[in-house]
């Protein structure tokens, strides 16, 4: 199991909103009634830069209209367009008892039902209708494993272990 990064991103800056430096972001996770008064936020990359978030309110397709006290012009707001920005690991969000962050996840030995072992996640890819687990195989190359009940039997991040349920183009 990889260990839990010091920051996790939390949002994505989509763009501007209006002209008071109100940002459009997109949570990675959650809903807008996470991003509370004073929740400190910061930059990806080095130097991280500190921002603190003054009021966040929903907007439509699950944006959140966000307003950070360092942000006071469309200009500012404008320079932080398409960046992430991320909060302490333990300001992380509570996840529900079928969720995961990716890094809980890279680095699990991937069985199936039966116990044959299938590889290890090198990567978790995310796609509109679910996240992908990417599956290195000790043979080599990589295998896609939809993170669907169809596909995972389980997971067990203490045990480092997820189980799979064979699918039929592997059966030959």
């Amino acid at each position: 199991m990889t260990a839990p990064p010091l920051r996790l991103r939390a949002l994505h800056v989509r763009r501007p909103h209006g002209v008071r430096g109100e940002l459009r972001v997109e949570p990675l996770g959650g809903d807008a009634s996470r991003f509370e008064p004073g929740l400190r936020l910061w930059s990806e990359g080095e130097p991280a830069v500190g921002y603190t978030v003054a009021a966040s309110r929903p907007a439509p397709e699950g944006d959140v209209l966000l307003t950070l006290r360092e942000v006071s012009s469309r200009d500012d707001a404008e320079r932080l367009r398409g960046a992430y920005l991320c909060v302490e690991g333990d300001e992380r969000r509570n996840l529900g008892s079928d969720e995961w962050f990716v890094w809980e996840l890279v680095g699990l030995r991937v069985v199936t039902t039966e116990g044959d072992p299938v590889g290890i996640v090198d990567d978790v890819e995310e796609y509109p209708e679910q996240e992908v687990l990417v599956v290195r195989r000790a043979s080599g190359g990589d295998v896609r494993v939809p993170m669907v009940r169809a596909h995972v039997a389980g997971v067990d991040v203490e045990a480092g272990i997820i189980t799979v349920v064979p699918w039929p183009e592997d059966e030959a």
